[in-house]
Protein backbone atom coordinates (compact mmCIF):
# COMPACT_ATOMS: atom_id res chain seq x y z
CA UNK A 1 0.00 0.00 0.00
CA UNK A 2 1.11 3.57 -0.70
CA UNK A 3 0.98 4.44 3.00
CA UNK A 4 3.74 1.86 3.59
CA UNK A 5 5.70 2.20 0.35
CA UNK A 6 5.04 5.20 -1.91
CA UNK A 7 4.37 4.32 -5.55
CA UNK A 8 7.64 5.82 -6.82
CA UNK A 9 9.62 3.39 -4.66
CA UNK A 10 10.50 -0.13 -5.75
CA UNK A 11 10.33 -2.94 -3.21
CA UNK A 12 13.31 -5.28 -3.13
CA UNK A 13 14.81 -8.01 -0.98
CA UNK A 14 18.38 -8.42 0.31
CA UNK A 15 19.55 -11.68 1.84
CA UNK A 16 21.52 -11.56 5.11
CA UNK A 17 22.82 -14.21 7.48
CA UNK A 18 19.86 -13.57 9.83
CA UNK A 19 17.21 -13.57 7.12
CA UNK A 20 15.84 -11.54 4.23
CA UNK A 21 15.52 -7.78 4.54
CA UNK A 22 12.69 -6.15 2.57
CA UNK A 23 13.42 -2.56 1.58
CA UNK A 24 12.06 0.28 -0.55
CA UNK A 25 14.34 2.22 -2.88
CA UNK A 26 14.17 5.15 -5.29
CA UNK A 27 16.37 7.90 -6.67
CA UNK A 28 20.04 8.24 -7.56
CA UNK A 29 23.07 9.71 -5.86
CA UNK A 30 24.67 9.21 -2.46
CA UNK A 31 22.80 6.43 -0.61
CA UNK A 32 20.59 7.79 2.16
CA UNK A 33 19.35 4.95 4.37
CA UNK A 34 16.48 5.42 6.83
CA UNK A 35 16.49 2.95 9.74
CA UNK A 36 13.34 2.72 11.82
CA UNK A 37 13.34 2.31 15.59
CA UNK A 38 12.53 -0.83 17.54
CA UNK A 39 9.07 -0.56 19.01
CA UNK A 40 5.64 -2.14 18.81
CA UNK A 41 4.58 -2.40 15.15
CA UNK A 42 7.79 -0.81 13.90
CA UNK A 43 8.69 -0.79 10.21
CA UNK A 44 10.03 1.54 7.54
CA UNK A 45 6.64 3.25 7.72
CA UNK A 46 8.03 5.30 10.62
CA UNK A 47 10.06 7.39 8.15
CA UNK A 48 7.70 7.16 5.15
CA UNK A 49 6.48 10.76 5.47
CA UNK A 50 10.10 11.96 5.55
CA UNK A 51 12.20 9.87 3.19
CA UNK A 52 10.10 10.51 0.08
CA UNK A 53 11.28 14.14 0.13
CA UNK A 54 14.90 13.19 -0.63
CA UNK A 55 14.58 10.89 -3.67
CA UNK A 56 15.44 13.69 -6.12
CA UNK A 57 18.87 14.21 -4.54
CA UNK A 58 19.81 10.80 -3.15
CA UNK A 59 19.31 7.11 -3.64
CA UNK A 60 16.89 6.63 -0.75
CA UNK A 61 16.63 3.20 0.89
CA UNK A 62 14.17 2.33 3.64
CA UNK A 63 14.56 -1.22 5.00
CA UNK A 64 12.54 -3.15 7.55
CA UNK A 65 14.96 -4.50 10.15
CA UNK A 66 15.12 -8.24 10.74
CA UNK A 67 12.20 -9.14 13.00
CA UNK A 68 10.07 -6.17 11.95
CA UNK A 69 7.69 -5.15 9.19
CA UNK A 70 7.85 -7.30 6.07
CA UNK A 71 11.39 -8.58 6.67
CA UNK A 72 12.07 -12.03 8.03
CA UNK A 73 10.88 -12.55 11.61
CA UNK A 74 13.00 -15.34 13.11
CA UNK A 75 12.21 -16.91 16.45
CA UNK A 76 15.82 -16.51 17.59
CA UNK A 77 16.61 -13.71 20.02
CA UNK A 78 18.60 -11.05 18.18
CA UNK A 79 20.90 -8.56 19.88
CA UNK A 80 22.74 -5.49 18.65
CA UNK A 81 25.60 -7.56 17.18
CA UNK A 82 23.12 -9.53 15.08
CA UNK A 83 21.50 -6.37 13.74
CA UNK A 84 24.90 -4.84 12.97
CA UNK A 85 25.87 -7.93 11.01
CA UNK A 86 22.64 -8.03 9.02
CA UNK A 87 22.80 -4.28 8.33
CA UNK A 88 26.40 -4.47 7.15
CA UNK A 89 25.44 -7.26 4.76
CA UNK A 90 22.43 -5.27 3.61
CA UNK A 91 24.52 -2.17 2.86
CA UNK A 92 27.10 -4.17 0.91
CA UNK A 93 24.33 -5.75 -1.17
CA UNK A 94 22.07 -2.72 -1.66
CA UNK A 95 24.66 0.02 -2.20
CA UNK A 96 27.94 -1.73 -3.07
CA UNK A 97 31.04 0.45 -2.97
CA UNK A 98 29.10 3.53 -1.85
CA UNK A 99 29.31 4.61 1.81
CA UNK A 100 25.82 5.54 2.99
CA UNK A 101 24.38 8.32 5.09
CA UNK A 102 22.43 6.58 7.86
CA UNK A 103 19.37 8.15 9.46
CA UNK A 104 18.32 6.11 12.49
CA UNK A 105 15.88 6.48 15.35
CA UNK A 106 15.50 5.25 18.90
CA UNK A 107 17.24 2.07 19.96
CA UNK A 108 18.37 1.42 16.39
CA UNK A 109 20.75 4.36 16.78
CA UNK A 110 22.88 2.16 19.03
CA UNK A 111 23.16 -0.43 16.25
CA UNK A 112 23.99 2.35 13.77
CA UNK A 113 26.78 3.63 16.03
CA UNK A 114 28.22 0.13 16.41
CA UNK A 115 28.01 -0.32 12.65
CA UNK A 116 29.91 2.93 12.07
CA UNK A 117 32.60 1.87 14.55
CA UNK A 118 33.09 -1.62 13.14
CA UNK A 119 32.58 -0.89 9.46
CA UNK A 120 33.59 2.75 8.85
CA UNK A 121 33.93 2.03 5.14
CA UNK A 122 30.15 1.57 4.94
CA UNK A 123 29.08 4.77 6.72
CA UNK A 124 29.68 8.29 5.38
CA UNK A 125 27.64 10.23 7.96
CA UNK A 126 25.11 9.63 10.71
CA UNK A 127 21.90 11.37 11.72
CA UNK A 128 20.51 10.02 15.00
CA UNK A 129 17.00 10.86 16.12
CA UNK A 130 16.55 10.24 19.87
CA UNK A 131 19.57 7.89 20.20
CA UNK A 132 18.36 6.23 23.39
CA UNK A 133 19.27 3.13 25.34
CA UNK A 134 16.57 0.92 26.79
CA UNK A 135 17.17 1.32 30.52
CA UNK A 136 14.20 2.68 32.40
CA UNK A 137 10.58 1.58 32.55
CA UNK A 138 9.41 4.96 31.23
CA UNK A 139 11.45 4.41 28.10
CA UNK A 140 10.11 0.87 27.69
CA UNK A 141 6.56 2.20 27.93
CA UNK A 142 7.31 4.81 25.30
CA UNK A 143 8.42 2.03 22.97
CA UNK A 144 5.33 -0.06 23.68
CA UNK A 145 7.34 -3.00 24.96
CA UNK A 146 6.04 -5.94 26.95
CA UNK A 147 7.92 -6.93 30.08
CA UNK A 148 10.37 -9.76 29.52
CA UNK A 149 9.98 -10.99 33.09
CA UNK A 150 6.47 -12.36 32.62
CA UNK A 151 5.51 -16.00 33.19
CA UNK A 152 6.76 -18.07 30.21
CA UNK A 153 4.15 -17.94 27.47
CA UNK A 154 2.12 -15.18 29.10
CA UNK A 155 3.97 -12.38 27.31
CA UNK A 156 3.23 -13.96 23.92
CA UNK A 157 -0.42 -14.48 24.86
CA UNK A 158 -0.85 -10.87 25.98
CA UNK A 159 0.94 -9.63 22.88
CA UNK A 160 -1.31 -11.52 20.49
CA UNK A 161 -4.58 -10.87 22.30
CA UNK A 162 -4.05 -7.34 23.58
CA UNK A 163 -0.79 -5.47 22.95
CA UNK A 164 -0.70 -5.83 19.17
CA UNK A 165 -4.31 -4.71 18.71
CA UNK A 166 -5.38 -1.29 17.46
CA UNK A 167 -7.06 -0.14 20.73
CA UNK A 168 -3.86 -0.70 22.72
CA UNK A 169 -1.70 0.97 20.07
CA UNK A 170 -4.00 3.98 19.96
CA UNK A 171 -3.93 4.38 23.75
CA UNK A 172 -0.16 3.81 23.93
CA UNK A 173 0.75 6.41 21.30
CA UNK A 174 -1.76 8.93 22.66
CA UNK A 175 -0.36 8.58 26.17
CA UNK A 176 3.37 8.08 25.66
CA UNK A 177 4.41 8.68 22.06
CA UNK A 178 2.79 11.81 20.63
CA UNK A 179 3.08 15.39 21.83
CA UNK A 180 -0.53 15.98 20.78
CA UNK A 181 -2.88 12.99 20.60
CA UNK A 182 -5.01 14.86 18.04
CA UNK A 183 -2.16 14.39 15.54
CA UNK A 184 -2.47 10.60 15.70
CA UNK A 185 -3.88 9.43 12.35
CA UNK A 186 -6.00 6.31 11.91
CA UNK A 187 -3.64 5.31 9.09
CA UNK A 188 -0.75 5.18 11.57
CA UNK A 189 -2.70 3.01 13.99
CA UNK A 190 -3.78 0.65 11.20
CA UNK A 191 -0.26 0.27 9.78
CA UNK A 192 1.38 -0.33 13.18
CA UNK A 193 -1.31 -2.83 14.19
CA UNK A 194 -0.97 -4.66 10.87
CA UNK A 195 2.81 -4.87 11.29
CA UNK A 196 2.52 -5.94 14.93
CA UNK A 197 0.14 -8.75 14.02
CA UNK A 198 2.35 -10.29 11.34
CA UNK A 199 3.27 -13.88 12.03
CA UNK A 200 6.32 -13.98 14.33
CA UNK A 201 6.36 -10.22 14.98
CA UNK A 202 6.20 -10.80 18.73
CA UNK A 203 9.65 -12.43 18.83
CA UNK A 204 11.55 -9.18 18.27
CA UNK A 205 9.47 -7.20 20.78
CA UNK A 206 9.57 -9.80 23.55
CA UNK A 207 13.34 -10.21 23.09
CA UNK A 208 14.22 -6.52 23.40
CA UNK A 209 13.81 -6.32 27.16
CA UNK A 210 15.94 -9.42 27.59
CA UNK A 211 18.74 -8.02 25.43
CA UNK A 212 18.48 -4.33 26.31
CA UNK A 213 21.94 -4.20 27.94
CA UNK A 214 23.54 -5.34 24.69
CA UNK A 215 22.23 -2.24 22.87
CA UNK A 216 24.92 0.01 24.28
CA UNK A 217 27.56 1.43 21.96
CA UNK A 218 29.32 3.47 24.66
CA UNK A 219 32.55 1.47 24.55
CA UNK A 220 32.97 2.09 20.80
CA UNK A 221 31.97 5.74 20.48
CA UNK A 222 35.54 7.02 20.34
CA UNK A 223 36.18 4.75 17.34
CA UNK A 224 33.54 6.37 15.11
CA UNK A 225 35.09 8.60 12.43
CA UNK A 226 31.80 9.56 10.76
CA UNK A 227 30.36 13.04 11.35
CA UNK A 228 27.28 12.56 13.55
CA UNK A 229 24.32 14.89 13.97
CA UNK A 230 21.91 14.26 16.86
CA UNK A 231 18.27 15.32 16.69
CA UNK A 232 16.71 15.37 20.15
CA UNK A 233 12.94 15.87 20.61
CA UNK A 234 12.25 18.12 23.59
CA UNK A 235 8.76 16.68 24.12
CA UNK A 236 9.81 13.03 24.41
CA UNK A 237 8.73 12.03 27.92
CA UNK A 238 11.35 10.10 29.88
CA UNK A 239 14.25 11.15 27.68
CA UNK A 240 16.18 14.02 29.33
CA UNK A 241 18.40 16.27 27.22
CA UNK A 242 21.35 15.37 29.45
CA UNK A 243 21.48 12.01 27.63
CA UNK A 244 22.07 13.82 24.34
CA UNK A 245 24.76 16.13 25.68
CA UNK A 246 26.56 13.21 27.34
CA UNK A 247 26.56 11.33 24.05
CA UNK A 248 27.90 14.37 22.19
CA UNK A 249 30.88 14.59 24.52
CA UNK A 250 31.85 11.00 23.73
CA UNK A 251 31.65 11.20 19.95
CA UNK A 252 34.70 12.59 18.09
CA UNK A 253 32.73 14.59 15.48
CA UNK A 254 29.24 15.55 16.50
CA UNK A 255 26.60 18.27 16.63
CA UNK A 256 23.30 18.49 18.48
CA UNK A 257 19.98 20.02 17.49
CA UNK A 258 17.05 20.21 19.92
CA UNK A 259 13.64 19.97 18.28
CA UNK A 260 11.43 21.92 20.67
CA UNK A 261 8.08 20.91 19.20
CA UNK A 262 8.78 17.23 18.58
CA UNK A 263 7.82 14.02 20.38
CA UNK A 264 9.42 10.59 20.50
CA UNK A 265 7.53 9.69 17.32
CA UNK A 266 8.17 12.90 15.41
CA UNK A 267 8.91 11.05 12.12
CA UNK A 268 5.21 10.15 12.10
CA UNK A 269 3.79 13.14 14.01
CA UNK A 270 5.94 16.02 12.69
CA UNK A 271 7.60 14.86 9.45
CA UNK A 272 7.91 18.41 8.08
CA UNK A 273 10.09 19.50 10.99
CA UNK A 274 12.35 16.48 10.71
CA UNK A 275 12.66 16.75 6.94
CA UNK A 276 13.63 20.42 7.24
CA UNK A 277 16.27 19.71 9.91
CA UNK A 278 17.66 16.78 7.97
CA UNK A 279 17.92 18.75 4.73
CA UNK A 280 19.63 21.58 6.59
CA UNK A 281 22.29 19.22 7.84
CA UNK A 282 22.72 17.31 4.60
CA UNK A 283 23.26 20.61 2.79
CA UNK A 284 26.18 21.33 5.12
CA UNK A 285 24.76 24.34 6.91
CA UNK A 286 25.36 22.95 10.38
CA UNK A 287 28.86 22.96 11.82
CA UNK A 288 30.25 20.13 13.89
CA UNK A 289 30.27 21.60 17.40
CA UNK A 290 30.51 19.35 20.45
CA UNK A 291 27.74 20.09 22.94
CA UNK A 292 28.68 21.87 26.09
Amino acid sequence: PDEISPAIFATRVANTSHGDIVYHVSGTGTPLVFLHGMFLGASSYEWSKVYTRFALEHEVLAPDLIGFGESERPAETLDADDHVKSLSEFLRAACPGNPAILVASGLTCQAALLLAARHPELVARLVLFLPSQLRESAQAQTMGLVSGSLIPGLGRFLYQRHTSRAPFIRAWLSRSGYANAENLAEETIDVLASSAQQYGAEHAILALQKNRKKFDATARLADIPSPTHILWPAKAAGFPLTEATALCRQLPRTSLEVLNDCSAFAPMESPEILARSLKHWLDGDLAENPAT
